[in-house]
């Protein structure tokens, strides 16, 4: 995949997720971030997971969010 590599441990929050959580997050930030161009890239790098019961919840460095699903999707 031809994402940005980020260094999860230092997103906030991110050591509040379980494990299961970290590995969705992980999946689908890799999946959303590699089908796009880089100046969209930069954009969407996560600062901030919060870990809720059907998604996390995924806040950006440019102000917004996005529910991160297990399935791979995200709206």
């Amino acid at each position: 995949m031809n994402h940005i590599e980020i260094d999860f441990q230092k997103i906030e929050g991110y050591n509040k997720l379980s494990e299961l959580a970290k590995q969705v997050f992980q999946r689908v930030y890799k999946k959303h971030n590699a089908g796009q161009g880089i100046d969209y890239k930069k954009n969407w790098i996560p600062k901030k997971v919060k870990e809720r019961k059907t998604h996390i919840e995924v806040h950006f460095v440019n102000g917004q969010w996005l529910h991160y699903l297990p399935n791979g999707t995200w709206y």
